[in-house]
């Protein structure tokens, strides 16, 4: 055998000896401790083309997006393929907690020391890419799609909830559509739009223990059913317009309920109830549909209208007490208040029925 041939024979011994990475698949997973059982998806290829199977490796950590206090983790089944690296000392040690100590032996690139990557796949796996301009992240039916020029879209296969102290919302526009049900509940929720937010569903329900306020150019929610709306404060404000519409509304809040805009437009198929020891609209407001005003105080509820408000077709209750059941506008009314006791209306508007 020549010097070249030797030197040769003993760089592949060398080489064969050395192991650097390989594909493998999950076998078991522990997510508590991110640490895996691995299959080394390959053979040992010997010098006489002889090969064996790879024994399974146990305690393999699993690499996972992590810095800073954040990390990305994500479920990991028996049969997901990755990439399994061998470092090139001991790292017993090092995994153990121990820092700036030696290795516990000289092996180097040994099949006890791997680590898994995951996310290597074979070429006939196909990929979730949708495109090659996006940064996608997907699981189960939903996902999130970061877009050119700042644009997101987030697909829920099912449901998206929000738990935290406080919701803020600022945006030029927007809006929200759910073909059934929207629900809030925090401790305070605030919407702020330049121009226009826009709410449509079958049922919308907001619940605060303390303070909703809505901000906008203009206001509009329409449901196909039911809206309710229940705090200890309620304030909408809109320079311009709030519109309601839907099958019944509901407002009911433990203190005073305030709507200040140029124009409110309450339509509902069914009764619009509120319940509050004061409600105050500023501005004109037309009612289309039953309403009914029951309060808590001593006064036993109190209605204003700086404007004035008009009433199509339907009725005007107070604490069981039937106001008016034709159209008419109240063109002088300042204010309707039910004491305990007999009803009393504080101006009598013109072409009014008022039952005795």
């Amino acid at each position: 055998m020549t010097q070249t041939e030797i030197i040769n024979s003993l760089q592949d011994k060398i080489s064969s000896s050395i192991r650097v990475a390989m594909p493998g698949i999950i076998e078991t997973y522990d997510y508590n401790t991110q640490k895996a059982s691995v299959k080394i998806d390959s053979q040992e290829l010997y010098n006489n083309d002889t090969y064996l199977d790879y024994p399974i490796i146990a305690n393999v950590p699993i690499i996972f997006p992590r810095s800073g206090g954040a990390s990305i983790t994500m479920p990991i089944l028996r049969g997901d393929t990755c990439l399994v690296i061998f470092l090139d000392r001991n790292i017993i040690s090092w995994l153990l907690g121990a820092s700036k100590q030696k290795p516990e032996s000289r092996r180097m690139h040994h099949l006890s020391d791997a680590v898994a990557i995951m996310g290597l796949s074979p070429f006939t796996k196909a990929s979730s890419a949708e495109n090659n301009t996006d940064v996608l992240i997907t699981y189960d039916g939903s996902k999130l799609v970061l877009k050119p020029k700042g644009n997101i879209d987030v697909h829920s296969a099912k449901e998206i909830n929000v738990k935290t102290e406080s919701v803020i919302i600022n945006c030029k526009n927007a809006n929200v559509k759910a073909e059934e049900s929207i629900v809030a509940e925090c401790k305070n929720a605030q919407v702020k739009s330049a121009e226009s937010t826009s709410i449509e569903c079958k049922n919308a329900s907001i619940k605060s223990s303390e303070t909703t306020s809505i901000e906008c150019k203009t206001a509009d929610i329409k449901a196909s059913e039911n809206v309710n709306v229940e705090c200890k404060n309620a304030g909408i404000k809109a320079s311009e317009n709030t519109s309601i519409e839907c099958k019944t509304a509901s407002i009911k809040a433990s203190n005073d309920a305030n709507i200040e805009c140029q124009n409110a437009n309450v339509k509902a198929t069914g009764a619009i109830n509120t319940e509050t020891p004061n409600f105050t609209q500023k501005g004109n407001m037309k009612i289309d549909g039953n309403i009914e005003i029951t309060g808590t105080s001593l006064l036993q509820g109190k209605l204003t209208s700086q404007n004035g408000i008009e009433n199509s077709g339907s009725n005007l209750v107070s604490n069981g007490k039937t106001f008016e059941t034709h159209t008419h506008s109240y063109q002088d009314v300042t204010s309707v208040t039910a004491p305990e006791g007999p009803c009393s209306v504080i101006k009598t508007p013109t072409a009014t029925q008022a039952p005795t």
